[in-house]
């Protein structure tokens, strides 16, 4: 795939261009429909000529379909822009930064969307696509998937969508849930889901940042036991990267907590663990659910987190853990790679 999008480039430049357009165009639609043909001139900066076009050439070939609502993908546009979507890392050369993620880390895929989720809100959108496209793939019947919260994990379970029927599946938050909104809850990403493919799923309804005694008495429950030895039976894993202070107020972690945390140079936190940036755990939080002696038993594990804004939170959790699968997003790979050099230099 590689070779042949570096021969396109050299030998139909326009070629190319063409398409990247024409994706640009599906994929606004995508995200936003149904839209008008003026909002997509203003969201792609392009000329108003040009995106007419494209709207009466994708119309034409059945993939759009417009309305006096505004413009929408066709059955025959989703599908399409789901099989262009492997061939996004080649079209926008991402994947060079993907292999050298892999390399610096021994990662065996990394998945690496064009944009900064940081600053593009459809990027984010993206790197949620991604992660519930690549997900699918690995699922198979009678397996137990946990997944966390976050923002990103909630885009991802609204990717889903239809058409797979696992029933023997089971879906399980990783841990409990955080003081944020309900749709980024874990419990609720779990269930969400486990309804788009038919899977069961088992819920955890406390909260993951609790007294360490609270914790322990709790584990007593026998509802709550059998959910953790689900969780713990977890054959794949899907987690986000957040930076550690910003985890750290979602947590309502005390004064203290927060300043022992910026003393130990705390820079990211994946599964209530905080890590510096040589990828050592300078703080753990008391919780129920995945504890780090039980990732050494789950046979797939998935990192999703992007953002120019997360690279050093996410650098420092990849030194620290072993990952089967990064899906992160362009600005967030060159800032990790940027860092990685200067620490050579040093």
């Amino acid at each position: 795939m590689y070779r042949f999008f570096s021969l396109l480039e050299r030998f139909a430049p326009d070629t190319l261009e063409i398409i990247q357009s024409r994706y640009q165009v599906l994929r606004q639609v995508m995200h936003r429909q149904p839209v008008g043909r003026r909002q997509l001139v203003k969201d792609l900066g392009l000329a108003e000529r040009a995106v007419r076009n494209e709207i009466g050439i994708l119309k034409e070939r059945g993939i759009i379909h417009i309305t006096p609502a505004g413009i929408y993908l066709t059955a025959a546009g989703e599908e399409m822009l789901q099989e262009i979507d492997d061939m996004i890392p080649f079209l926008y050369q991402t994947q060079t930064l993907a292999e050298k993620i892999k390399q610096l880390f021994s990662i065996p895929e990394v998945i690496v969307i064009p944009g900064d989720s940081c600053s593009d809100p459809l990027a984010h959108k993206d790197l949620g696509r991604a992660a519930a496209r690549h997900l699918k793939k690995m699922l198979y019947p009678s397996c137990t998937l946990a997944v966390t919260g976050g923002t990103t994990l909630a885009e991802m379970a609204e990717s889903m969508g239809v058409g797979t029927n696992l029933p023997d599946m089971m879906v399980v938050p990783a841990r409990g849930g955080l003081g944020e909104e309900m749709e980024q809850q874990a419990g609720t990403i779990a269930a969400k889901i486990a309804k788009s493919l038919g899977a069961q799923y088992r819920l955890l309804h406390i909260p993951d940042n609790l007294e360490e005694n609270t914790v322990e008495i709790l584990k007593k429950d026998f509802h709550i036991a059998r959910v953790i030895e689900n969780i713990k039976a977890s054959n794949i894993l899907v987690h986000g990267i957040g930076s550690a202070l910003e985890m750290a107020n979602r947590r309502c972690l005390t004064p203290a907590e927060i300043d022992f945390l910026k003393k130990n140079r705390a820079v990211g936190e994946a599964l209530r663990y905080y890590f510096d940036e040589r990828g050592k755990i300078v703080y753990e939080v008391p919780g129920i659910g995945l504890e780090l002696s039980d990732l050494d038993n789950i046979a797939v594990i998935v990192a999703v987190a992007g953002g120019s804004n997360k690279a050093q939170a996410i650098e420092a959790v990849l030194r620290s853990r072993r990952q089967s699968l990064l899906i992160t997003d362009e600005g967030a790979a060159k800032k990790i790679i940027n860092i990685i050099n200067r620490k050579d230099d040093n």
